[in-house]
């Protein structure tokens, strides 16, 4: 077992620690060959991944067989959840004969997961790990993930990702995500990690009186890269340009853990001019993918099998020999066009993941619309406000809340939002003084309290 994952058990003792005391440990540990660090599953996912991509479509499809019967395999003998959902579904390790014989084993929900928790999980192998999820709207889920495994596996994915747009490993780079670490009563709104060599910045405090103090510490910095919350980055934008400040020769911007519009990414590619990733996975760690400049989303499956069903994405992780995921739903959905392995359901491209399940909104003849599709730049009322969020509890009926210093015209607010989804929602506009983000500083884009999924097919 590599060290880091020892470590990782006390970060939180490492965080309590003087400055001083982090920035003398966290550089002489940082700058140890992450090989070291994290073992040798790092070196062997960063190999994997990267034959992977080279490699023909035959081998990856032995590839996909291959790694999807050891998931299978694993499950049927030690998990007693599968042990009996399998039989139940009259399937086992020796009906999975070809790539396609995945469609025979029975899905994988989040409410399954809830309700057979314990019967879902073993540490035979690994020390299994918790971690949770629930997303913007929905209670917490819980999972149980190998400490080792998933998270040197995530480090080598990662870094083979960010690597795209040229990112090095400790490259210098400001983080706009995670932890609060503002400290307003000695103005101080950011903090040095150096393990990783980030500038982690609070995102609270970004469009206040404090901005400039954020600004020059960001700029004595001089960081390569930005990696952030989307909501994040543009309110960093958004304030610079009131200001006319800049931060020169960034050399990408990495977005995660949030939607993000067109005219978002135009905002973020006209201030830094340089190359944008979009990073797409989940804390399941069952899917991977990334979108290179708006491009696309490329899945690496050899990270997990992403399959296309009715437009959702549903993934079979590799490697998690503590909780295996097989067929898992994620209420993630593709839409436009994709591209799949040949012969199979197994996509390697998709232009556009529109997002969770729950960021969508009913109309009154049941309908789903994307709120990805909807967007604040569509509409000239909305263009300059500072945050929206969509709240649905009733069919047909939308309450948008929008944060705004400034007086808003909500009439014509919901006479653009009503003629875009042509009268099938009606909208009541709330203007607030501030929308609430979550424990981790993400916006919440939408509060969908309906049961988004019985009207899925509708």
């Amino acid at each position: 077992m590599g060290i880091d994952n020892i470590l990782h058990l006390y970060k939180e003792m490492y965080y309590s620690l003087p400055q001083s005391v982090k920035t003398f440990l966290g550089t002489i540990y940082g700058n140890i060959p992450l090989e070291i660090r994290f073992g040798n599953v790092y070196s062997k996912q960063l190999e994997i991944v990267e034959k992977y991509e080279n490699a023909t479509d035959q081998f990856k499809l032995d590839f996909l067989y291959n790694k999807t019967l050891e998931t299978i395999t694993f499950a049927e003998k030690y998990i007693p959840y599968y042990k009996k959902i399998f039989q139940e579904y009259g399937v086992s390790a020796s009906s999975f004969k070809d790539l396609k014989d995945i469609e025979k084993f029975p899905y994988l929900t989040k409410d399954d997961i809830k309700q057979n928790l314990q019967d879902m999980y073993v540490d035979i192998i690994e020390k299994p790990t918790p971690y949770f999820t629930g997303g913007s709207t929905s209670s917490p889920t819980k999972y149980y993930l190998p400490l080792h495994t998933s998270r040197a596996k995530e480090k080598a994915y990662n870094n083979f990702i960010f690597s795209k747009i040229g990112y090095k490993y400790r490259d210098r780079t400001v983080l706009l995500k995670g932890r609060d670490v503002a400290n307003i009563d000695k103005k101080i709104f950011w903090e040095y990690e150096p393990v990783d060599n980030y500038l982690v910045v609070s995102n609270s405090y970004l469009n206040s009186e404090y901005f400039m103090l954020i600004y020059n510490k960001i700029s004595s910095f001089k960081p390569k890269f930005f990696f952030g919350y989307p909501s994040a980055v543009i309110e960093f934008i958004k304030v610079a340009k009131k200001l006319n400040v800049i931060i020169p020769n960034i050399k990408g911007v990495i977005l995660a853990s949030e939607m993000i519009f067109e005219d978002e990414l135009k905002l973020i590619k006209d201030y830094f001019d340089c190359d944008i990733i979009i990073h797409y996975g989940h804390t399941e760690r069952a899917v991977i993918a990334y979108n290179k400049n708006n491009v696309g989303y490329k899945f690496l499956n050899s990270y997990g099998l992403s399959r296309i069903v009715d437009n959702e994405i549903v993934v079979t992780g590799f490697d998690n020999f503590v909780m295996p995921f097989i067929n898992y739903k994620t209420n993630d959905y593709t839409s436009d066009e994709v591209k799949f392995l040949p012969g199979t359901d197994v996509s390697y491209w998709a232009n556009n993941i529109e997002g969770r399940l729950q960021e969508y909104l009913v109309t009154k003849d049941k309908r789903l619309i994307s709120i990805c599709v909807m967007g604040a730049g569509h509409y000239s009322s909305l263009s300059t406000v500072d945050a929206i969020q969509y709240k649905q509890d009733k069919i047909g009926v939308v309450t948008l809340l929008v944060e705004s210093k400034k007086r808003i015209d909500k009439e014509s607010i919901k006479e653009q939002l009503e003629s875009f989804c042509k009268k099938a929602i009606k909208f009541q506009i709330k203007q607030v003084d501030y929308i609430p983000k979550s424990s981790r500083g993400k916006r919440i884009m939408c509060k969908q309290s309906l049961n988004i999924q019985k009207f899925r097919n509708v």
